[in-house]
């Protein structure tokens, strides 16, 4: 699959224009099969699609390690997950107060009723899942050195190669210890899901870690990173009110506007040493 496409552009500036060749980021529509669920569509670019799978199950609260995953196919732009936990589509009849159907009715009307309710699209951005009654708060005393933040955005933006040729896409970074995970995704919820998964299959102890990452913060975003127990967040884009309501109750740290040599801290600032 080839995954960066060139055009021919035309190129306005001060009055003057040219033909130049520009690059964009192909996007596809991956599916993502979990147990007996009804799929999840996303739209993505469809690298790293196993670790995006298994950040998302963290993320949603559909499992709760990396051991909950028995298998994981990618199939093309498919993914199919089978967990140790056998989830089925009342679950989500049951998350949304539709009227279930009883033991002896057909599953696959069953399903195809969610299908029709959901329209088969991610869940991931304010979705069925994003219960705050589902989240403890955090109580990791992981710090960062507030000049390290300022480096952190630098790497994330230094590593971001698919962005620096096509700035079309989003990146995210995780850090653990000495450690560094970087993916990148035309969405930033995906983009999150890969360093999560990605961090997940090699054991990571997630109260150590912290997530840089570009694009606003609101909710849905705030409540994956909190359910998974990472204790900070970092971007250079701005929060929403319902991220930083969430980020209190969650007891995360969220800071935005790092730019150039400054951010903001707006929830929990004992974990960054500001003098430093």
């Amino acid at each position: 699959m080839d995954l960066i496409r060139q055009s021919e552009v035309i190129r306005w500036k001060d009055g003057e224009y040219e033909t130049i060749k520009e690059f964009s980021v192909n996007d596809e529509y991956t599916y993502l099969f979990i147990d007996y669920l009804p799929p999840r569509k996303f739209s993505t670019y469809p690298v790293d699609l196993e670790d995006f799978a298994i950040g998302y199950c963290l993320g949603e609260g559909l499992i709760k390690d990396y051991s909950d995953i028995e298998s994981i196919r990618v199939d093309g732009t498919n993914i199919l997950v089978t967990t140790t936990l056998s989830h089925d589509p009342e679950e989500d009849l049951e998350q949304e107060g539709i009227v279930q159907q009883k033991k002896g009715n057909c599953e696959h009307a069953c399903v195809c009723r969610l299908l029709e309710y959901q329209g088969v699209n991610s869940d991931n951005a304010g979705g069925i899942r994003s219960d705050l009654e589902t989240i403890e708060p955090i109580q990791s005393d992981l710090t960062v050195d507030a000049t390290q933040i300022i480096k952190d955005i630098k790497h994330l933006t230094d590593e971001a190669k698919i962005w620096q040729k096509t700035a079309g896409v989003h990146v995210a970074q995780l850090k653990y210890e000495d450690k560094v995970i970087i993916r990148e995704d035309v969405s930033r919820h995906v983009a999150v899901d890969k360093v999560i998964g990605a961090a997940s299959k090699e054991g990571f102890d997630f109260s150590r870690c912290y997530i840089s990452y570009s694009g606003r913060m609101p909710a849905d975003m705030l409540i994956k990173v909190i359910r998974v127990g990472i204790p900070i967040i970092i971007s250079n884009a701005a929060p929403a009110a319902s991220g930083i309501d969430v980020a209190n109750a969650g007891n995360i740290t969220m800071v935005g506007f790092v730019r150039d040599n400054r951010f903001t801290v707006f929830t929990a600032p004992e974990r960054i040493n500001l003098k430093k």
